[in-house]
């Protein structure tokens, strides 16, 4: 496959994904009616067979490729390694365990054509089963993703002009693993790019199945939390005072579900552990948590 004639480059920032990746190649194999493009494993450091599932693969995907993203660990590490890497100006990102649909990269691409940030709706249920309920995540959303009255595209499912990537930065390779590309948008946004919103671009998302890998999660989500607030600090958000988020921490503890089932308990695990995520990153900042 020659550069010339690719359309748009998908890069999927993997690390030890070789047991799940097969799935998205699969979806990505199928892709009626879309424009030839390439797909970039950018690999974060795997040290499990992920090179043998690729060259397996290239069969059915002519333009997969193998790049190396070991220079650094974090999802942001690989991704901008990917996008580096890309032979086109239009990038479309999605994960190694989750599943586009059919039309995703058709949908994508189109939207664009008139947008410089794109992306889609998320499904958890198709892949997830019962943990799909752990998380305050929709069970399938319907619009951008949205904090602190501010929109973004989640990183599993963003399309992206390379040229708003490279004017913007990149993706911010020093977060904790979670609120990365919610300050690619708003870093974006300050430059006058905005994320467009593509209903028929939908990804089934994977939420971890074991409670200690969805608590683990959580709590990264509320780190990056606080060091999103810490850069930003939008006037919209005003921090905790010590009175106040002491009274938040025991009507959270008070709220623990005695009744309900096991299923309302790792809900409450969850939002517990992002919480707790908040306080700790906030206090290695020296900041008060929002």
């Amino acid at each position: 496959m020659r550069p010339d004639d690719i359309a748009c480059s998908i890069v999927i920032p993997t690390l030890n994904a070789a047991d799940l990746i097969g799935e998205q190649l699969e979806a990505l194999a199928d892709q009626p009616g879309a424009p030839t493009f390439e797909v970039l494993v950018s690999d974060n450091g795997s040290t499990d067979d992920l090179a043998g599932v690729v060259e397996r693969y290239s069969e059915v995907l002519p333009g997969l490729r193998r790049v190396d993203a070991s220079r650094g660990r974090g999802v942001s590490v690989a991704r901008n390694v990917g996008v580096e890497a890309a032979a086109s100006d239009r990038v479309l990102i999605c994960d190694a365990d989750d599943r586009v649909s059919r039309g995703w990269v058709r949908a994508m691409h189109a939207a664009l054509d008139s947008a410089p940030l794109v992306s889609g709706p998320v499904e958890t249920t198709e892949l997830s089963g019962r943990s799909a309920g752990w998380v305050p995540i929709a069970e399938r959303t319907e619009g951008l993703f949205e904090v602190w009255g501010h929109s973004y595209g989640i990183g599993a499912n963003l399309g992206l002009r390379r040229s708003v990537w490279s004017e913007v930065g990149g993706f911010a390779e020093d977060y904790p693993a979670g609120a990365e590309e919610i300050d690619f948008a708003w870093r974006a946004a300050d430059r006058g790019h905005l994320f467009t919103y593509v209903p028929d671009a939908l990804v089934h998302y994977r939420i971890r199945t074991d409670l200690r890998g969805v608590l683990r999660q959580q709590y990264n989500s509320g780190r990056g939390t606080a060091t999103l607030y810490s850069r930003f600090k939008p006037e919209s958000v005003v921090p905790k005072s010590v009175l106040r988020r002491t009274h938040h921490e025991l009507m959270l503890l008070r709220q623990f579900p005695l009744r309900g089932g096991p299923d309302a308990r790792r809900r409450w695990l969850t939002l517990t552990a992002f919480e707790a995520g908040k306080l700790v990153e906030a206090r290695r900042l020296g900041i008060r948590a929002p």
